[in-house]
């Protein structure tokens, strides 16, 4: 069995480096999430349930003179139901 790493932030935590690389913003959460990495990619839950069209993530444009650009490090799936801490 794979090993996971798991990460939990609250709304308005910075989004880190080694989930997304940001040129010319700041990315933060905008809800409770939780981040797990498992099979060579990151998946992002909420803590509590949110609307399909709710944001996990927001971006903070530093300076309106230049574009600016996120990268994923690895591919991210998102999920708007919380994660099941069961293991079943």
């Amino acid at each position: 069995m794979m090993s996971e790493n798991t990460w939990t932030f609250e709304a308005g935590d910075r989004v880190p480096e080694w989930l997304m690389r940001q040129t010319n913003c700041v990315l933060r959460f905008d809800c409770d999430a939780v981040v797990v990495e498992s099979n060579n990619e990151y998946q992002i839950y909420p803590a509590s349930a949110i609307n399909d069209d709710d944001t996990m993530v927001l971006a903070e444009i530093i300076d309106q003179q230049f574009d600016a650009e996120v990268e994923h490090v690895l591919p991210i799936r998102t999920h708007t139901a919380p994660r099941s801490m069961s293991l079943n």
